[in-house]
């Protein structure tokens, strides 16, 4: 008989409630569940798409060891035991900064994974936890940190606003942007539309759907929302449009951060944004007349070696129009455990930094496009050792055949997930995982980022095929065997020993705790209901824990990098921007794609010389790969669109060393390249 189950998806920043059809231990539906806040948005393609995962061909069944003659399955104790004296063996004789961890995307959206891997990392004693935070919100929450006084993914009221400026118009296709999950943002900013006449702006070098349906359209060049945003900000203090008695109350640092946007005049930035300073200009006075004003970012917007710079330059420009910490604008969200406490105890400027590139870790992760060069650079530290989970480092991250060479020389790379990928072709150990609708999940540390207050508990769907086991599990055995560093670390003592300790106890009886903690409701209650809802965030949180207590417009960290900024310059040759970070989907990972999605290719412009479906060659400082042509009339005639995730080897295209100084977030938006015939 058909049974329904009430769940989420878990494949990525959709977070929408399902309802799902299970029958002969097969999902065969799954629906939004408009009966919560967190289904109106309806579902992402990768909901129905990922229905039948459990059979997929493609799936990891038994563990696996490389041998002289090919991959041999064998037991989990033989694994855990022979994986676990391997990394005894290499801590021993290397250290503990020898042994890192890559987490990927998929990692975040399980409470008890993610508790798990940073407890791993830690009672281990090395500080390598690598992730895909700086290309994420990482950027977001630095500049945050720096202006606030601690670290918090601000939430954009898209709802409320009464203009709107989308930084990066594809937001619809990647769910609204790092950190801006499970939201029905398209009905609502629609609904705002029709009732209010809210006005949107999209800046973004492609004609998306939302760019298309936006009262203006900035077709700006590939990287360049900093300069834009600097523009704005320059003509808002040149004019006297910003919020003076607010900026009077409740910040600190004006004067000085008006001096320093004279470099940045709307006149000479609109030559770097491609786009008209009248244009600019009239976004900015618009954007202080409304009674509600927010700029939305998406992940393309932070995606450069400026991000955090840039996203600081959002954050202030709500903070010059009264629109910072307040409905309608950006907002501190609780959620229904608030971490604020557990994310004030770990400031970026006290963290340790990375052996190469000396970037502070954000919440104890290292940035992952540092991890072809601390791979590659010989001398105290280098990795030797890497576990994988959940994730593609050898493919998602900067540096291409050159990361998969520097993979290739580990003296153990461990790669614990659902299928087969580029990583798992060059580990000495695969390890299956579970798939999302495989495990029991309880709805915990990612509350903040919802706009209703709600939690939830799952049991798994279905069976796990074969012998996958949830990657907390993994790593509890593993841990037993290797055992946690007693001296030194990377970290302090406190925390080593609530790494060691987190890193195998039972965490079931912490997340009960946890629940009740919140006092909103309690782990048996959610199995009896399914979930718990609390109407809607409090838009009006008033958190600054900054010395004085007033928002600081103008760190010293910020006034420096502000300071060393430069205008992109074209290099020799290479008269096209790139971009590589808006994909066509929400996809975590291949595996995580519908099986026929076809591969984007590369778009240009009709004008750009080539024709539909030629191949050709696209160059930069770091390399060149190879691509099918796609032609777009919406996208900037200089600007090349390569999207990340696909066949396409676009991260053989981004140089390692040129980073955001703050987080470690790659070029991945803004880099000058050249196109040309194979």
């Amino acid at each position: 008989m058909p049974e329904e189950r009430f769940t989420w998806c878990r494949q990525g920043e959709c977070m929408a409630s399902l309802v799902a059809t299970v029958e002969g231990g097969r999902i065969t539906s799954l629906v939004a569940n408009e009966a919560l806040a967190s289904g109106r948005g309806g579902t992402c393609g990768l909901c129905g798409a990922s229905m039948g995962a459990a059979t997929d061909s493609r799936r990891i069944l038994k563990p696996r060891r490389r041998t002289a003659a090919g991959w041999e399955e064998v037991e989990w104790s033989v694994a855990i035991r022979e994986i676990g004296a391997k990394l005894k063996a290499i801590r021993g004789q290397s250290g503990a900064a020898s042994i890192g961890t890559w987490a990927g995307a998929p990692v975040g959206t399980n409470s008890r994974g993610l508790v798990r891997t940073l407890a791993w990392t830690l009672g281990l004693g090395s500080a390598k936890l690598f992730s895909p935070l700086s290309t994420a919100g990482g950027p977001w929450v630095r500049a945050a940190e720096l202006m606030l006084g601690h670290p918090v993914s601000l939430q954009g009221d898209v709802g409320r606003a009464h203009y709107v400026l989308l930084l990066g118009a594809n937001q619809a296709a990647q769910g609204w942007g790092p950190l801006q999950a499970g939201r029905n943002h398209d009905g609502e900013l629609a609904f705002s539309r029709k009732t209010k006449g809210t006005k949107v702006v999209a800046a973004d070098a492609r004609t998306t759907p939302g760019a298309a349906a936006a009262d203006v359209h900035l077709k700006i060049r590939p990287g360049t929302e900093l300069f834009l945003l600097l523009g704005m900000l320059d003509t808002i203090a040149k004019n006297n449009w910003h919020e003076k008695q607010y900026i009077a109350d409740f910040t600190e640092g004006y004067e000085p951060l008006v001096e320093a946007l004279k470099a940045w005049p709307v006149e000479r930035v609109a030559g770097i944004c491609g786009v008209t300073a009248e244009e600019i200009a009239g976004v900015a006075l618009k954007f202080t007349r409304a009674a509600m004003a927010l700029a939305h970012r998406s992940p393309q917007a932070l995606a450069n070696e400026h991000g955090t710079l840039t996203a600081w330059a959002a954050i202030t420009l709500h903070a010059f129009t009264a629109n910072l910490l307040r409905p309608g604008g950006l907002y501190d969200s609780k959620g229904v455990l608030d971490i604020h406490g557990v994310a004030a105890q770990l400031p970026t400027d006290k963290a340790p930094r990375t052996r190469v590139g000396d970037v502070p870790l954000l919440l104890l992760q290292s940035p992952g496009a540092l991890l072809a060069d601390e791979l590659r650079t010989p001398g105290e530290g280098q990795l030797r050792a890497l576990v994988s989970v959940h994730g593609d480092p050898a493919r998602d991250l900067p540096g291409g055949h050159r990361l998969r060479e520097a993979l290739g020389t580990l003296d153990l790379l461990v790669a614990i997930d659902v299928a087969e990928n580029d990583t798992t072709a060059l580990a000495h150990w695969i390890l299956p995982a579970t798939h999302p609708w495989e495990r029991e999940d309880l709805h915990l540390h990612d509350t903040s980022i919802l706009p209703h207050r709600e939690t939830a508990w799952t049991p798994a769907l279905v069976a796990p095929p074969g012998e996958a086991r949830n990657e907390a599990d993994i790593l509890a055995d593993l841990f037993g065997e290797v055992g946690p560093t007693l001296r030194g670390g990377a970290w302090g003592p406190h925390l080593r020993l609530l790494g060691a300790y987190l890193a195998k106890a039972d965490l079931g009886p912490w997340e009960a705790r946890a629940l009740e903690f919140s006092g909103k409701t309690t782990l048996d209650e959610l199995r009896q209901s399914g979930s718990w809802q609390g109407g809607e965030v409090d838009r009006a949180t008033w958190r600054v824990t900054t010395p004085s207590g007033k928002i600081q417009l103008f760190p010293s960290e910020i006034a420096q990098a502000l300071a060393r900024l430069t205008a992109p310059v074209a290099r020799p040759g290479m008269d096209r921007w790139l971009t590589v970070a808006a994909p066509r989907d929400a996809a975590l990972r291949r595996f995580d794609r519908p099986a026929h999605a076809a591969d984007p290719g590369v778009a240009l412009h009709p004008d750009a010389g080539f024709a539909e479906g030629a191949r050709v060659r696209v160059v930069t400082e770091a390399g060149s790969v190879e691509a099918i042509v796609r032609l777009d009339a919406g996208l900037r005639p200089d600007t090349v669109d390569l999207p990340a995730g696909y066949a396409t080897d676009v991260m053989a295209l981004i140089p390692t060393d040129r980073l955001d100084p703050f987080t470690g977030t790659p070029a991945l938006c803004g880099l000058s390249c050249r196109v040309e015939a194979v």
